[in-house]
This record gives C-alpha cells, sequence and structure tokens, in this order.
C-alpha cells in the first residue's frame, strides 16, 4: 500500500513535498486572516480547481534534499507557483507576489536551504475573470544565485546626457467615448501628464438622415469629445471610424462597413476637419479606420479585388493572395484611406494622416500566428500611398500582452519596410502604438500591479529605444468600482486611480536630459533623468519578468552628482503588492512615498527592495529656495 501511495506521490505533475489543502469558496478578496478554518480539501498540483470563484490554497511543505540531481543544503531555494487565473502568495504570512495564469510566480523560500524545514504557504486563488482553471503549478526550485543573493547594481552618470526627454512618453486611448467628461477627470489627466489621446469611433453617429431623405449633421458627440481633450492640453489622434449607418455600402450592425459612396465619405472628414479648424482646435493627427487587416471593414459591392489591388497587394507580400476577399478587404481600406487623405486636407493643410492601425504587428499569420494580414496591409498602404501620391505623415498599430521584445521587433519590422520607401522614411515622423495594455482581453494584472510593470517594463525595453514615441494606453475610465480585469486606469464615482495610472505619471513626469545608465539584468531596469531647470533627477526602476518575477535588491550609483543636489533630499514613491495600489486597499489607492533622506555630495548611492512587479520612481531634489 505504502508504495502505491509513494508512486502515485512521484507521478504526480510539478508535485511539491508536503500537501495542499483548499477552502471553500468565496466572491471576492480578502485580507489574510489571522488563522485559516473551516472547510478544506485536499487538491494537488495538476487537479481542476471546484469551480470559479475565490479560495484559499495553505501548503504544508517540507524543503526537500534534492531538486532533479541537485542537494539543495545552503543553496537558494524558491517556489514556482501557478495556479487559477491569478492569486497572491504569502509565506510565513508576508505577501511574496501576485500572479497570475500568463505571469506565474516565484517565491524565494530560503536564501540558504535546511533539507527538512518545514514552510507554511497561503495563497489567495482568485476568482475567474478570463482564464485558468487548474492548479499548474507549485514546483520547487534551485534559484540562480545571482537572482536571489546579490543586488542588481545600475550605474548613473550624470556628466553624460543621452538627448532630450521627449515632452510626454505616455498618452491615452478610448474607444467608443468616455464614462464622463467631467472637470475632475480632465484634471486628474492633466495632472497624469498626458500629452496626447487617441479616440476611434468618433464619427459613427455624425451622419444621419432626415425623414425627407437629407443627410444632417450631428456634431454634439464629436464636439464634446474634441473639447474634452483641448482643454486637457493634448495633442488630438482622431482614429476615423466608424460608419454612419446612412452611409453603409451593406447591412452591417457593427458599424464596420465600407461606405456605400467614398465621395460622401470624404466630404465627412472634410467637414468634420473644417470644424475643428473653425472652432479653433484642429486634430493634429488622423488615423485611417481601426483594425481593418483583422476584419474590421467589410467591403462593399464595389470593392471588387480588381486587378491594380491584387498587383499591389501580391508586391507587399512577395507573392499572390489566394483569397480575394482579403484583397477585397484591402481594396475598402485603400480607397478609405485616399479619401480620409483627401477630405482632411481640403479643410486643412497642415493636419497629418497615417495608418494602417494594424491590430497586433506587421507580420502574416505564418510568421507570428497571433497578427493577421499585417505584412499585407502595412506595406501594401506604403506602395499604394506611393501610387497615389498620397501622405503617410505615420505609421500605426494596436499590441497588448506579448513581452517587450516582441513589441520593440513590431517597430523594427516597419522600419525595414520604410527602407524600400525614402520618401516615407522621410514623412513618417511618429510610430505610435494606438492601442496597448497588459491584454486584449479583461484580464486580473490590470486591475493591480503586475499589469503596470508590464507596460512599464515595455516603455524602458522597448517604447524609448526602438523609437515608438506615441504609445496610447487604453484605456481612461470605467463607471464602476468592479474588479473585473476591466483595461481602465481609473474607476468608479471616486475616480480612483489604478496602479497603471500612477506608473504613466511616473514616466510622464520625467524631463530635462536622459542620462547614461547601465546594469540591470533580465528582472530589471531602469531610466534616468536630469532636469537642471527643476532641479530634479529621477529614476524609474521596475522589476518584471514576464514568467515567474521575484523579489530583488537594486543598489544605484549616481555618479558625477549635480551640485546643485547637494544638501537635498531623495524621497522614493513605489506602486507594487501593498502600495499605491487600488486592489489591495481602496482606501490607498494614492501613490505612496516610501521612503525619503538627506543627499550628501560628489556622488549618491541608494540600496532597496524592489518587490516582484514592482515600479519605483526615485527622486533627488535640489535645496528649496
Amino acid at each position: 500500500m505504502r508504495w502505491m501511495l509513494a508512486l502515485a506521490l512521484l507521478l504526480a505533475p510539478k508535485m511539491t513535498l508536503g500537501e495542499w489543502r483548499i477552502s471553500s469558496p468565496f466572491d471576492s478578496r480578502q485580507s489574510l486572516p489571522r488563522e485559516f478554518s473551516g472547510d478544506y480539501s485536499s487538491i494537488r498540483p495538476g487537479d481542476k480547481l471546484p469551480d470559479e470563484k475565490f479560495h484559499w490554497l495553505i501548503g504544508d511543505l517540507v524543503v526537500p534534499e534534492k531538486i532533479g540531481d541537485r542537494l539543495t543544503s545552503g543553496e537558494p531555494v524558491g517556489l514556482q507557483f501557478n495556479c487559477g487565473d491569478g492569486g497572491e502568495v504569502y509565506l510565513n504570512g508576508e505577501l511574496q507576489a501576485r500572479y497570475d495564469n500568463d505571469h506565474p510566480a516565484l517565491v524565494l523560500v530560503a536564501e540558504r536551504a535546511v533539507p527538512g524545514t518545514k514552510v507554511k504557504l497561503a495563497v489567495q486563488v482568485y476568482g475567474k475573470v478570463q482564464g485558468g482553471d487548474r492548479f499548474d503549478e507549485a514546483q520547487w526550485v534551485i534559484v540562480d544565485s545571482r537572482r536571489a543573493r546579490e543586488p542588481v547594481v545600475l550605474h548613473i552618470d550624470s556628466t553624460k546626457n543621452r538627448g532630450q526627454v521627449p515632452d510626454g512618453i505616455i498618452g491615452l486611448s478610448q474607444g467608443a467615448g468616455l464614462a464622463e467628461y467631467s472637470d475632475e477627470l480632465n484634471a486628474m489627466l492633466r495632472d497624469g501628464g498626458f500629452k496626447w489621446f487617441r479616440m476611434d469611433n468618433i464619427l459613427t453617429n455624425v451622419l444621419r438622415e432626415t425623414k425627407d431623405a437629407r443627410l444632417e449633421y450631428d456634431w454634439a458627440d464629436f464636439d464634446r469629445r474634441v473639447d474634452f481633450i483641448h482643454k486637457m492640453g493634448a495633442e488630438m489622434i482622431f482614429a476615423v471610424s466608424y460608419m454612419p449607418q446612412v452611409l453603409d455600402a451593406l447591412e452591417n450592425h457593427d458599424r464596420q462597413s465600407a461606405p456605400r459612396d467614398y465621395g460622401l465619405w470624404e466630404e465627412l472628414c472634410y467637414q468634420a476637419a473644417k470644424r475643428c479648424v473653425e472652432r479653433g482646435k484642429p486634430v493634429r493627427y488622423w488615423e485611417v479606420w481601426n483594425e481593418a487587416n483583422s476584419g474590421w471593414i467589410k467591403p462593399g459591392i464595389q470593392d471588387r479585388g480588381g486587378e491594380l489591388f491584387k498587383q499591389i497587394y501580391a508586391e507587399a507580400l512577395g507573392r499572390e493572395e489566394p483569397d480575394q476577399e482579403i484583397v477585397r478587404r484591402f481594396e475598402a481600406y485603400c480607397k478609405l484611406y485616399r479619401a480620409t487623405a483627401e477630405g482632411v486636407l481640403r479643410a486643412d493643410p497642415n493636419a497629418k494622416v497615417g495608418g494602417p492601425a494594424l491590430a497586433s504587428g506587421p507580420f502574416e499569420r505564418e510568421e507570428y500566428p497571433y497578427c493577421h494580414h499585417g505584412r499585407g496591409f502595412a506595406r501594401g498602404l506604403m506602395l499604394w500611398c506611393r501610387h497615389q501620391k498620397l501622405p503617410l505623415d505615420f505609421v500605426s498599430w494596436h499590441e497588448y500582452f506579448h513581452p517587450a521584445e516582441v513589441i520593440a521587433g513590431q517597430a523594427d519590422a516597419f522600419r525595414k519596410y520604410l527602407k524600400d520607401f525614402p520618401e516615407f522614411q522621410k514623412s513618417v515622423k511618429h510610430f505610435m502604438l494606438t492601442e496597448w495594455n497588459e491584454a486584449w482581453w479583461p484580464n486580473r494584472p490590470q486591475d493591480h500591479e503586475v499589469g503596470a510593470a508590464w507596460c512599464a517594463d515595455g516603455v524602458i525595453r522597448a517604447f524609448l529605444p526602438h523609437g515608438i514615441d506615441r504609445p496610447c494606453f487604453f484605456y481612461v475610465k470605467q463607471n464602476d468600482m468592479g474588479f473585473r480585469g476591466d483595461w481602465s486606469m481609473i474607476m468608479g464615482d471616486r475616480s480612483l486611480p489604478k496602479p497603471t495610472y500612477h506608473m504613466a505619471r511616473m514616466f510622464n513626469q520625467l524631463s530635462g536630459q536622459w542620462l547614461s545608465i547601465s546594469g540591470g539584468d533580465d528582472d530589471v531596469c531602469a531610466v534616468a533623468a536630469w532636469d537642471a531647470e527643476a532641479g530634479r533627477l529621477a529614476i524609474v526602476l521596475v522589476n518584471f519578468r514576464f514568467r515567474h518575477a521575484m523579489r530583488r535588491t537594486v543598489r544605484v550609483n549616481v555618479e558625477g552628482l549635480p551640485a546643485s543636489l547637494t544638501g537635498g533630499r531623495w524621497q522614493a514613491w513605489t506602486i507594487d503588492p501593498t502600495h499605491s495600489n487600488v486592489w489591495h486597499n481602496q482606501d490607498k489607492a494614492d501613490l505612496a512615498r516610501t521612503g525619503d533622506g538627506p543627499i550628501g555630495g560628489g556622488a549618491f548611492t541608494h540600496i532597496r527592495q524592489l518587490e516582484a512587479n514592482s515600479v519605483t520612481l526615485l527622486e533627488l531634489l535640489a535645496p528649496k529656495k
């Protein structure tokens, strides 16, 4: 009997020494209880969860003598953990990390392990929003000793400037209008430093037909959006979409139809741009449509996939496209682009026009399975603009979820394509990621610090070094206080900020000159900026790894400290599992200061612990005059 039990334990997937118990279900997040009581049942890694509600998992574990073929004695030992749709892991009563099913946790159990030591873990497994319905992983690992024991060292040389910090690093994106257009929300967004705002779905309700079959304009919603963004002091990026019902080429309740008459669409774009100019609030950037490559435009009967468009699309791909419906879709987009550009520029010659507003990157599905006709539409648009002598002032696409290196590669691909078009290589001034967030589906990290850390990691590792200069965070605000993984950065009647709002504000407050910075690793990255006029040296520190992030120590060395900072003070502001985190504590949702102290002269060294999936702003401030 014993050997059968031993065999069962051996064959259990990713089994840990010890046992796990699962609580009865509950409906919402709880604080860590002083003691765990009530009904618990046994559960093992690999088991399916009993339901989609919240649960506590209790692990009574023992540090093993061996992990694989390696002895654990004296080694840094951790536990990789993943269960359900995300959760939070406590070790001996202390919160170690949050995770979700795509970003599992790594908890350092012992820096120098003693085999046989008893370990108690408590994990609050969150109720299901998107995915994850199993106890996927609870696996002992020996952690790289450098990650476990050594600080990440960052060297910042304040005597070496690396160029001007842009006026704004993160902007906004919104579809279907805002939850509200209040002065209070406007002030909050101004305070967040958002310098551009992309909106789609702006023309859908502008045009309607009267009883006597005349076309009539209704600018109420359009004007409200323009006025709100103008009051923010932000640049407007308007994605011309979607199709007013009276212009439909075919019946489509999702408003994705091509126009029945491209001349009428051109006139609509002309009137929209003209109205903005006449009201003294011109729109700077006009982005043509939204995710046409994925099927969000439905060609009309006049979009037949003619020979010209077959040839252009084949040249874009480097082969013929066998699916005639894709060519028809491309034809509809090309005609829409031409009509938009001609209408907008007729009203406002200073306006800028671009696209193709791709869903995901500029690749084909055979290159990356999550992409949809991206190369065909990206290179095809460039070929069409050359053929028709149309402007291409910026390129745009959308991306969610993927690691920073994937998004960086998408920007690099656009640049590679532009090398074949010297005229557009010169005219394209912006690389716009006009929708961007941790996931394109409702996802738990978008409520807490994991989403903020994912975004911050992308800014430092992809956007800044690869010239993605107009990232637009999707989206602004949800009406309620429901924690369901909504994309918003602000929530509810009290306009409580989520961690992503604080993250964006940290970056948008950077000013002056970029400073030379070296060091970091796969966990920790950073940027630094010095504003001599403001007397502020600011450093943004990010600890994020796509899978199995863990707590790290960082040592920041600032060399050649500006003399004006001597006698000043440093202060730190942190987003992590317990700070600046509306998911953790609604009453402490504001940005939290987590340390301060005096600044000496000559050099500055700062050592601090960075929690897994955290973002920290370290400010060095000159003495107040």
